[in-house]
């Protein structure tokens, strides 16, 4: 009897572990609709300033549905990026809150996203519906009003007051003074902390900037409009990495069986991937370039710039060294690949090369 009793008490701490480990789950299943052909999403979250976005995941569209699951402490704002049938990926996403504890529900259709789900995104999905459907049979003059009456009637809903906080449908310090301070110090608390009025409220995050560092020698300054066309076109390149390191990591089942059957169509991809990776290069160098900073001070960015996509290209290309120890031969697929990168790496090089040498 005693033994039955620690069997069902152990039972209980497990599940009773397990319980509380998913309370900090955040949950998202993706509904596409017919006549759309997203295949994917790439899934990025930022980190609570919203400055550094760190992409999380890439998850496939089966049957019209796909789904992502992770574990966060605190509310962070995320995205979904839908990638194309023929692999390259949308220039626009779908930002909104990822909650603990949350499950979202989004619905793909005739271009837009709907989100639903649980309590705070039905919230959210409401308070959505009410100024979609204000500004439709409405003038602007009081289109606002009725917003704002409706903020005032859901001032307790966090979903209703985050969808009109995150995109500012109303003033934020307006929202501020609507909302009683079991909201305002919530689990939102942080957002609302962080606002300083007349403050820069959004910064577009990217891992490959032209801002320099402390110790820089450039001191060329964009203006604001340069900036955010430069961070959109860095952005871009940001997800075809994002992509194509997911692409290669999707090969390690076949590595790890070394069994490597059915591989082409990811190589193939591959060589996809990296030709819209490079056009994505060259319009950033192009905006760079546009920008008619001082000669030396133009050479260093690029050259900086060049080292990076260099860099990314030579570091497949010893993937692909490491993948023939395994398999020992390579088919048409991984030689176009490999051809592919080859190439697109030796092209920086020479770049850089060029500026070294002054040319």
């Amino acid at each position: 009897m005693k033994s039955r009793v620690l069997t069902i008490l152990f039972a209980l701490a497990a599940l009773t572990g397990e319980a509380q480990e998913n309370v900090n789950n955040f949950k998202v299943s993706v509904k596409v609709t017919q006549g759309i052909d997203d295949a994917g999403y790439l899934v990025h979250v930022y980190d609570r300033n919203q400055i550094q976005r760190k992409f999380i995941d890439k998850i496939t569209v089966s049957d019209k549905r796909t789904a992502f699951e992770t574990r966060i402490d605190e509310p962070l704002v995320g995205d979904l990026t839908a990638i194309f049938p023929d692999g390259t990926v949308c220039s626009a996403c779908v930002r909104f809150p990822f909650v603990p504890g949350e499950q979202v529900q989004v619905k793909v259709k005739n271009g837009t996203f709907e989100l639903s789900g649980s309590k705070f995104y039905q919230e959210w999905s409401d308070a959505d519906d009410l100024e979609e459907n204000a500004r439709k049979y409405y003038k602007k003059s009081e289109t606002d009003s009725i917003i704002l009456n409706y903020l005032k009637r859901h001032a307790d809903e966090e979903g209703c007051v985050m969808r009109y906080w995150q995109y500012e449908i109303l003033p934020r310090q307006t929202i501020l003074s609507i909302i009683p301070e079991a909201v305002r110090n919530g689990r939102f608390k942080y957002f609302f902390d962080k606002y300083q009025p007349q403050a820069q409220e959004w910064v577009v995050a990217d891992e490959l900037t032209v801002a320099p560092e402390p110790s820089s020698t450039i001191t060329f300054e964009p203006s604001a409009p340069q900036k955010i066309e430069l961070q959109r076109k860095a952005a871009l390149i940001k997800t075809d990495m994002d992509v194509i390191k997911a692409t290669y990591a999707s090969l390690k089942p076949f590595v790890e069986s070394k069994m490597f059957n059915g591989t082409d169509v990811i190589f193939e991809q591959i060589t996809k991937q990296n030709q819209v990776l490079d056009k994505n290069c060259q319009n950033f160098i192009k905006a760079l370039k546009d920008l008619h900073a001082p000669q030396q001070e133009e050479a260093q960015m690029l050259s900086e710039i060049y080292k990076e996509f260099a860099k990314f290209y030579a570091d497949q290309n010893k993937g692909f060294a490491e993948l023939y120890k395994e398999a020992g031969t390579q088919t048409k697929a991984v030689q176009k690949a490999q051809k592919a990168v080859n190439k697109l790496a030796g092209k920086y090089i020479t770049e850089m090369s060029k500026i070294t040498r002054g040319e």
